[in-house]
């Protein structure tokens, strides 16, 4: 078999993201509920989707605000 066809036939490995779902995760900065609302730095929440295999989550935060909110992975870490 040439490297040719060795290289069209490789499996590229997938993408793992950072956190999977249900992962307790703070942030890093303040970010901004889905609804406008302000969460601060440091805020844990849960994460209830991932998006783009990892670049970004959809985050659930049930306390000092109740809200979803989108966030780049670079804005998390783990709690």
């Amino acid at each position: 078999m040439s490297f040719e066809t060795m290289h069209t036939l490789r499996k590229v490995p997938e993408a793992k993201p950072l956190f999977p779902e249900l992962s307790v995760v703070a942030t890093l900065h303040e970010v901004v509920t889905d609804e406008g609302l302000p969460v601060p730095a440091g805020s844990r929440g849960t994460i209830v989707e991932v998006y783009a295999g990892g670049e970004a989550y959809e985050v659930e935060f049930a306390s000092p605000v109740v809200g979803n909110a989108t966030i780049l992975a670079e804005a998390l870490a783990a709690a």
